[in-house]
């Protein structure tokens, strides 16, 4: 509904722009300089979309690279950390005296 209001509004515009342009016969004579003009300015508006468009994708690119390094570098401490909690749950695996100690607790 609201794509249709604009269209509409911009059909509106045009049509008003070239009335404007077009109040005299001897106007007819300007509607070559007229086209051209428009159409430098189409292709201007077209290079700034399409430069818009290009920073825009840039930037979500650059993005999503840092998204992909930083999941990369959580799963890396992830995994680090999932070492260090192996080794500090079972003292047996790190201390090779730790028989020793144990029997020498009990007893004591």
């Amino acid at each position: 509904m609201a794509a249709a209001t604009v269209n509409s509004n911009a059909a509106m515009s045009a049509a008003q722009a070239v009335g404007e342009f077009l109040q005299s016969p001897d106007d007819l004579l300007k509607v070559a300089a007229f086209r051209k003009k428009l159409e430098k300015e189409k292709a201007s508006i077209d290079t700034r979309l399409k430069s818009g468009v290009k920073d825009q994708l840039d930037a979500t690119r650059e993005g999503l690279r840092k998204l992909f390094s930083t999941r990369n570098h959580i799963q890396s401490i992830k995994d680090e950390m999932q070492v260090v909690d192996a080794l500090c749950s079972d003292p047996k695996n790190s201390v090779s005296t730790f028989d020793q100690i144990s029997r020498v607790s009990i007893c004591s």
